[in-house]
């Protein structure tokens, strides 16, 4: 699949939803999200495993399942961290929106941790390439608010190595898919795709008709795969199922979490 490359998807370490990923290939590794600061030393341990150098860790978007345990890393100083690549709202509007939504807003923890260790932050542009060692990284979204969430406000990654690329999603939903399909038409296309929001309540069928993956990369727990909340397979409110059953009329492969690290070549 990624000729050489491998990519480590960091499965959650308790019920709640997470999104982290190392990539490495050539002796180049870059980070796509980092989970929470449960994962935080599992992710930090997976990273000196790889030579303890990470070239660019690309951040999607601010909830603190994506963002918390590259804090830690930052902090611990145990890997070396060459630049941290995000495009957020600006802070007010996330601390607003996080309250409102019961949730603690990390980003101020997460640029302090930045600035103490002097890493350089690069700012995606949509649509200009971008170089990570030898892995090539492209854009299609800006991190611009859509409406009062931040998962519409994911920047979208899609990443060159030297067999297939891989589209990352981070939390995206419906909301942004429209300016996407518009502007990337062609760059969306993906044998590789990590699903939006956990496979659950992101895009929408139309949107991963036009990715047309071969593999789905699913951060996503088993309660949440099944839709159980503990009344029994499909009890909950989620639309994990339903999409899911996109995936099969696409005849894709998938991987999910397990409960150890799962390694992809």
């Amino acid at each position: 699949m990624f000729k050489g490359d491998r990519l480590f998807m960091i499965p959650s370490s308790s019920p709640l939803q997470c999104m982290g990923f190392l990539m490495e290939g050539e002796g180049d590794v870059i980070g796509i999200d980092s989970c929470t600061q449960a994962e935080s030393e599992k992710l930090e341990n997976l990273a000196l495993s790889l030579g303890g150098r990470v070239k660019c860790w690309f951040l999607t978007h601010a909830h603190f399942d994506h963002i918390e345990g590259l804090i830690g890393i930052l902090e611990r100083g145990k890997v070396r961290v060459d630049a941290v690549a995000y495009s957020f709202p600006p802070l007010d509007y996330i601390e607003r929106v996080e309250k409102a939504e019961n949730r603690v807003a990390r980003v101020a923890d997460l640029e302090r941790a930045i600035a103490a260790r002097g890493v350089p932050v690069l700012r995606p542009e949509k649509g200009k390439w971008m170089q990570a060692g030898h892995f090539r990284v492209l854009p299609l979204s800006d991190g611009s608010p859509v409406g009062e969430t931040l998962n519409p406000s994911s920047v979208v990654y899609r990443v060159e190595t030297r067999g297939d690329s891989v589209l990352f999603l981070g939390d995206m939903d419906w909301r942004a898919e429209e300016k996407i399909l518009r502007e990337f038409p062609a760059e969306i296309r993906c044998p590789v795709v990590q699903m939006a929001h956990h496979g659950q309540q992101g895009v929408t069928e139309k949107f991963y008709q036009a990715v047309s993956p071969k593999v789905c990369l699913w951060p996503t727990p088993e309660w949440l795969w099944n839709n159980d909340i503990g009344g029994g397979y499909g009890s909950g409110p989620f639309k994990t199922l339903e999409t899911r059953s996109w995936m099969e009329k696409l005849g894709t492969v998938n991987y999910r979490f397990t409960d150890d690290i799962t390694e992809i070549r």
